[in-house]
């Protein structure tokens, strides 16, 4: 018989937003013997369970899986610095409900693909000269495995989809974070986004992440190494400099850029990046374009926002286990051990709507 989950009590807590003080006043239990429910000291008597779970707003089975709980990744270890405990609690919790619900669906749900996000340990390869691969390099050798055309990637979370990831949209609650990746074994590489996040924005972050699951899963540096290092991938991988370069030799025009982002589909931002990373700007004409940037308002949500990409991967087995093996609402709602309330808040036909404003920036020149 599978006990009473400390782990969990912690997640369900966490994903409500509340300190542990502020679920004892909740559920009038003292804080002390809530401390000790939390570490596993203590296994609190099926009415407490049952309290615990109506407060929190979970079935009170919720806390009686066997499961694990997973904390962020080692490469997003100066974002998590940035954010408060309550927030980093929330991020933590959901992240971890959505991988458990993956799992559980994935029993009768098969992905159908035989590619992969690969893991590239570069002390094994090398390029020419015997030189050890770079992000650079091994975003070009990525597209071609993948055998990608050349010019910009039609649509990002279909491509990661395709080679076997999973998008998961998210409400962090939090600007500080667009993505979290996490490759964990018996599970399909999971990326975590955030659905508040700019379309153009989030087509660099999902880049970001795969250069993380390729680069970091096999070895690991300091965290502004890792940042450095996915960055530098995820430009190679959307803006490859032999398509690009000849694009950038009139500078940092706006109009310019604004005209090559629709056809990238990336943030001018982004652009400005690369073209600074392949050494066509100078110090000055960098300063004079993110000031101009900032002083229109674009350093937050730039114009020519390309159309948003939606996963479809996680919709299709909400709606498999629906359609093809019958689950009602109520059904899916206890396989996910949430309330009926609860799973229509989280898999509703428009799960990465988000609450993002569209399409009303204009270019100023």
């Amino acid at each position: 018989m599978i006990r009473f989950n400390h782990h969990l009590l912690v997640l369900a807590r966490g994903a409500r937003g509340l300190t542990q003080g502020e679920l004892a006043s909740a559920t009038k239990i003292a804080q002390g013997t809530l401390s000790k429910y939390e570490t596993g000291l203590l296994e609190p008597p099926e009415e407490l369970a049952r309290l615990l779970a109506d407060v929190l707003g979970y079935p009170a089975v919720f806390f009686y899986q066997d499961e694990k709980p997973y904390g962020l990744p080692p490469y997003h270890y100066r974002k998590r610095k940035k954010l408060s405990v309550k927030t980093l609690a929330r991020v933590v919790a959901e992240m971890n409900i959505r991988r458990m619900h993956i799992k559980k669906m994935s029993i009768s749900f098969s992905l159908n693909t035989n590619r992969f996000i690969p893991e590239i340990d570069r002390d094994d390869y090398y390029g020419k000269g015997n030189r050890r691969l770079n992000p650079e390099d091994v975003a070009r050798t990525l597209r071609e495995m993948w055998m990608l055309p050349r010019g910009p990637i039609h649509n990002m979370v279909e491509l990661l989809e395709d080679n076997g990831a999973i998008i998961v949209p998210c409400d962090f609650g939090t600007d500080l974070l667009d993505a979290i990746s996490q490759r964990i074994d018996g599970m399909p590489v999971l990326i975590f986004a955030n659905v508040n996040s700019p379309s153009d924005r989030l087509r660099l972050t999902l880049a970001h992440e795969l250069g993380h699951m390729v680069l970091h899963t096999t070895t690991l540096h300091d965290d502004d190494t890792m940042e450095e290092e996915a960055d530098e991938f995820a430009g190679a991988f959307l803006l490859p400099a032999e398509d690009i370069k000849p694009q950038l030799r009139r500078g940092l025009d706006l109009r310019h850029l604004a005209n090559m982002k629709l056809y990238w589909r990336v943030s001018m931002a982004a652009i400005a990046v690369r073209a600074d990373r392949l050494n066509f700007v100078t110090p000055y004409q960098k300063k004079t374009f993110w000031m101009k940037m900032g002083r229109l308002g674009y350093r937050k949500r730039e114009p020519n926002e390309p159309e948003r990409e939606e996963p479809r991967l996680l919709r299709q087995m909400v709606i498999f286990h629906q359609r093809k093996l019958g689950y009602s609402l109520s059904e899916m709602a206890q396989l996910l051990h949430l309330t009926e309330s609860e799973f229509e808040k989280m898999y509703s036909p428009d799960i990465f709507g988000g609450n993002q404003t569209r399409g009303h920036l204009r270019l100023i020149s």
